[in-house]
């Protein structure tokens, strides 16, 4: 059995090789034709060494003369930035040359460009480590423990008695989680109407924050149905949010875009604006209600700008009860990020219990988390008396950590897969 086997192995390797050698003659011509007629491609969002600086004025300025010299003049300046060895990034796309002509003074010309120069540099300490690695796993020699030529070895790179669950099947499970929701969920409301109101810094970490949602969102058991509202589809915050998820523009994508308002979607008496500047509370979850979110980046404008446009709307308004169940500590704002109050809201719709829910607001701002750090700094004798008690309280954390991270995957993971 083991000789007939093989022989028929030899004869479909064979044939196999037959067939794609005449594939080869048959269509050698036609690839030969193919690669004659390609001509490289020049993008600007490769390096711009390899383009014209002519292609990119072009583009930028249409033929403004105004806004042409101001260019050529920027572009000398980061070209001696780059001669003098000071912080200057060899690739700069489109978008990135339009920010710059947009920046008033140099010093924020100089930060944004050491900012793209450290990005720069990142990636291409990440690719070289990615290549070392790899070269390094070709070069180790593949265990052999066959005691017998029929064995079967399992692991990685051989025959295995389980199917490999690939990382596509998983995305598109979570999708379908997120695809229920948009039929059967609650929804929740994304206001993006604020980017006139942040810096540029501001924007990015706007829609970096919203990706954490999206991802958090269809990852729970009981996800929400997300409504981003007020968008403005040609605006700095949508284009980033499209780099962080490409395929947001796709029909199938889990997440429901309108340039309308919330008002003319949902009926006004089912809106609740979450805003910590109003002074009634949020007591108990309401299934029936939308709760509206505020996409934006307070660091630099701390106006009650939600308070505002909910009394404008003439819709209810609530705060989480932060106060009631949390100690915050001296100079922490109270003012929540966007992939922090999402998860507290799914949260509370599965156990409806305030503490649980409450444990995704950053350590940081507790003042637990500061007595420890001001005791471990201030006091000697914390380090050399108290170091049982140092270690009791460092057990005390990683038990909490790991109550916490069951907690979480319990709500975030199906315990039927």
């Amino acid at each position: 059995m083991y000789c007939f086997r093989k022989a028929l192995t030899a004869v479909l390797i064979g044939r196999e090789r037959l067939i794609h050698s005449k594939k080869q003659i048959k269509f050698a011509p036609f690839q030969a034709c193919i690669s004659v007629n390609k001509q490289p491609r020049c993008y600007l969002s490769q390096n711009t060494k390899t383009c014209e600086p002519d292609q990119v004025v072009n583009l930028l300025c249409n033929g403004h003369p105004e806004l042409e010299k101001k260019l050529r003049i920027l572009m000398l300046e980061v070209e001696v930035m780059r001669q003098d060895g000071r912080f200057a990034p060899d690739a700069i796309n489109k978008d990135q040359w339009q920010h710059l002509l947009d920046l008033k003074t140099k010093n924020q010309r100089q930060s944004y460009l050491r900012y793209l120069f450290k990005t720069e540099k990142s990636k291409e300490n990440l690719k070289a480590k990615k290549e070392a690695r790899r070269k390094e796993f070709i070069s180790q020699k593949p265990e052999d423990t066959k005691e017998n030529e029929d064995d079967l070895l399992y692991g990685i790179q051989h025959q295995s008695l389980f199917l490999r669950i690939r990382d596509q099947s998983i995305n598109q499970f979570d999708n379908y989680r997120a695809l229920q929701a948009m039929i059967y969920g609650q929804s929740v409301v994304i206001d993006c109407s604020y980017e006139n109101y942040m810096v540029h810094k501001e924007t990015v970490n706007a829609a970096k924050q919203l990706t954490l949602v999206f991802g958090d969102n269809r990852l729970h058991k009981n996800p929400f149905n997300l409504h981003l509202c007020n968008v403005n589809l040609k605006s700095t915050f949508m284009k980033q949010l499209q780099k962080n998820i490409p395929s947001l523009d796709e029909p199938w994508f889990p997440m429901n875009i309108h340039t309308q308002s919330y008002l003319d979607i949902f009926p006004k008496e089912k809106l609740v604006y979450l805003t910590p500047h109003c002074r009634e509370e949020l007591t108990e979850f309401d299934h029936d209600a939308v709760y509206i979110v505020g996409c934006m980046v307070d660091k630099v404008n701390n106006e009650p700008l939600s308070l505002a446009k909910a009394k404008r709307d003439g819709i209810k308004m609530a705060k989480l009860p932060l106060d009631r169940y949390l100690e915050w500590a001296p100079g922490s704002k109270k003012n929540l990020n966007i992939n922090h109050m999402v998860p507290i809201l799914l949260d509370l719709k599965m156990t409806a219990d305030w503490e649980y829910a409450l444990q995704h607001i950053p350590r940081r701002k507790l003042m637990a988390t500061k007595i420890m750090a001001m005791q471990k700094n201030l006091n000697p004798a914390f380090k050399n008396g108290f170091k049982n008690n140092f270690k009791l309280s460092k057990l005390n954390t990683l038990a909490f950590k790991e109550k916490r991270l069951k907690s979480r995957r319990s709500l975030y993971d199906d315990e039927n897969i």
